[in-house]
């Protein structure tokens, strides 16, 4: 049996790598830091020789993330990151995963998540030639203001950066302009005024330094800007079962890393931005926490159930007829709301 088993091992190691032309996500986030690139740089040393990576990050490309479903269908790379703000003008479709407002917590969003996997997955492989590898996200998605709010009321007439159509069409509906910004760009906006305010996770801002440009923190989740890893479809058809279990068995370790890092992310970005301990990953500031009212909370609800999902459904039924359907069926069944049916 030994024999057996070293005879196949040697097997296994004597084929000739697989080379994995790997883009990373952004570099100042500390979920690209802490995990991500720590586990590419593992991956090929712990498949024994399977596996050569070649890792990149969207930095070192100049990538922005926006023609990311286009560079996926041409193969231009075998794993990708994808954020998936970004990319939702070429399927509106995948935006279901997390919509503004919908999951009132990090708990709800990866039950949310889980529930639309499998459709997020199909449409991905049969409109982008992509597979679905992992789904995770950046933690809450918070406000960062220039100058003292005091909650949604004091939105009219903020020019506010954000990262997907639902985040805009939120801003809009309390009075404010979505601007669209990548993420490098935002600290230098908020320097100059060129916007009063931005979204995006509440230690992902610190770690970028945004306290040092915004000194009030309004912090009522407006999703939790989920990101995923895929692979191109050809490239994961090649790869033999035994590297595919392998892969998938891999990814899903370094997608619970995520979302463990995620939920650890919301109470410490609070701690660092306001000056307070104990605050991990990321440096302390001195902003002004804004309580979220119980009122504030109701009028996101209210918006989410107004705005975001007849929006979202008008959106993506033109592309799919049966989305909002396949909404309803999956995440919506879990927290209890409906999108508009056509």
């Amino acid at each position: 049996g030994v024999f057996l088993f070293l005879f196949i091992s040697s097997e296994i190691t004597a084929a000739a790598p697989v080379t994995v032309r790997v883009l990373g996500g952004f570099t100042k986030q500390m979920q690209s830091t802490l995990v991500e690139q720590p586990f590419f740089k593992k991956l090929g040393e712990e498949s024994g020789g399977r596996l050569k990576i070649e890792f990149r990050t969207m930095d070192e490309l100049g990538q922005k993330g926006f023609q990311s479903m286009r560079q996926l269908k041409a193969g231009l790379f075998d794993i990708m990151y994808i954020s998936l703000g970004y990319v939702s003008g070429d399927d509106p479709f995948f935006e279901g995963v997390d919509l503004p407002g919908v999951s009132p917590d990090a708990e709800i969003a990866r039950n949310v998540m889980e529930a639309f996997r499998a459709p997020f997955d199909e449409r991905l492989q049969k409109r982008f030639d992509g597979k679905l590898l992992a789904l995770w996200h950046y933690g809450e998605q918070v406000f960062w203001f220039k100058d003292k709010i005091t909650g949604l009321g004091d939105f009219q007439g903020k020019k506010i950066r954000v990262f997907s159509r639902p985040l805009s069409n939120i801003v809009k509906h309390f009075g404010g302009t979505g601007v669209t910004l990548a993420f490098p760009e935002v600290y230098t906006a908020l320097q100059r005024g060129v916007i009063d305010g931005a979204v995006t996770g509440i230690l992902s801002g610190n770690t970028a330094s945004w306290h040092e440009v915004a000194q009030y923190l309004f912090p009522l989740p407006v999703g939790f800007a989920m990101q995923a890893h895929v692979a191109n479809k050809k490239f994961w058809n090649g790869l033999s079962p035994e590297l595919q279990t392998y892969l998938t068995q891999k990814m899903g370790e370094m997608e619970d890393q995520m979302w463990k890092l995620g939920q650890e992310a919301f109470q410490y970005g609070i701690n660092c931005n306001s000056g307070k301990d104990p605050c991990k990953y990321g440096t302390k500031g001195s902003m002004q926490i804004v309580p979220v009212s119980a009122e504030d909370k109701q009028k996101m609800q209210k918006a989410v159930e107004e705005v975001i999902l007849p929006e979202w459904a008008k959106n993506s039924n033109r592309i799919d007829p049966e989305s909002s359907k396949i909404w309803n069926d999956t995440a919506g069944k879990l927290v209890g709301i409906k999108a508009p049916q056509p």
